[in-house]
């Protein structure tokens, strides 16, 4: 979620660094557009989630989401 230009957790609320250099945050932005035949039709939804918060929501998952290692990955 971002505020006047600044990066929050919306689990938590922390706030998180973009900026390049050893301060700086990963974290998880999805985006979703509900179809039709769900509660939430033609509404979208956005959300930024530190990777703390990502962590836990994941241990909750019956079926955990595949993990795939990368040799190569683009940093700023």
């Amino acid at each position: 979620m971002r505020k006047a230009g600044v990066l929050y957790c919306n689990c938590c609320g922390k706030m998180i660094s973009e900026s390049c250099g050893a301060d700086r945050e990963e974290f998880f932005h999805f985006e979703k557009t509900w179809g039709y035949f769900s509660e939430k039709d033609g509404t979208s939804q956005t959300a930024d989630i530190c990777e703390s918060c990502f962590e836990q929501w994941m241990s909750q998952f019956r079926i955990p989401p595949q993990t795939v290692e990368r040799t190569e990955i683009f940093e700023c």
